[in-house]
């Protein structure tokens, strides 16, 4: 299968951001609340078993990413959760994701603002596989990308606008290491990212620990009452 890649990267110029200065993968950091006890390990572990929709009531129904971003893989099951690594590009091209990929680590999520943009896709299942040797958890694009019966195979959840063929451009400018925001949510590096089959939602680090007690009471709550229905 084909890689979603242009031609060779350029060399350094005015048509290339280099990444904020640091690191661009997400840093581990303490727990978000100290009385939690919890290490972040251990919250993206509880997150991860939670349906993204009692995540979303808990934070008062905000921070879901446009319904249009949802797993590209042609069968459900699509699961993710881990800390974000944004990324900005401009519609269509991919230089940024190329930069940025080096730089991953284990449970990171590369977050993508390809700008909406659906007429390239940014990335297919070389770059995915590149991205899942280093440990990454999966990507969420704003754009769109390709390959997506691999992407099932290889059991790499990807959510993005849609897919498409057509491969993408490689010249810049990106934006790493910073805020982005993705389907009208902001994205700070090591915010929380979640996904499943309902789409995806953005935890704040910050409120990880509380936005966690509120998501597994919730998700209590809805299991008695279905007890109580009878299914």
């Amino acid at each position: 299968m084909s890689e979603a890649a242009g031609r060779p990267t350029p060399a350094p110029g005015p048509a290339g951001a280099a990444p904020a200065p640091g690191p661009a993968g997400a840093a581990p950091g303490p727990a978000p609340d100290p009385d939690s006890g919890l290490s972040a390990a251990e919250l993206i572990e509880r997150f991860a078993a939670l349906p993204v929709a009692n995540v979303g009531d808990a934070m008062d129904r905000l921070n879901v990413v446009d319904s249009a971003i949802q797993s590209v893989w042609p069968g459900p099951g699509a699961r993710l959760a881990g800390r974000a690594v944004p990324v900005t590009v401009a519609g269509g091209d991919n230089q940024g994701i190329h930069e940025v990929i080096p730089t991953l680590s284990a449970r990171d999520v590369l977050v993508v603002n390809g700008q909406g943009a659906t007429h390239r896709a940014l990335i297919g299942e070389l770059i995915a596989g590149r991205a899942m040797a280093r440990g990454c958890a999966g990507f969420v694009l704003d754009a769109c990308v390709r390959d997506a019966v691999d992407l099932q195979q290889m059991g790499f959840p990807v959510f993005a606008r849609g897919t498409t063929p057509a491969g993408p451009y490689r010249n810049g400018p990106f934006q790493a290491g910073v805020a982005a925001a993705v389907g009208s949510v902001v994205v700070h590096p090591g915010d929380l990212v979640l996904g499943d089959d309902d789409g995806v939602a953005i935890v704040p680090w910050g409120r990880a620990a509380q936005v966690l007690a509120t998501a597994e009471a919730k998700h209590a709550t809805e299991a008695q009452q279905r007890a109580e229905i009878g299914f």
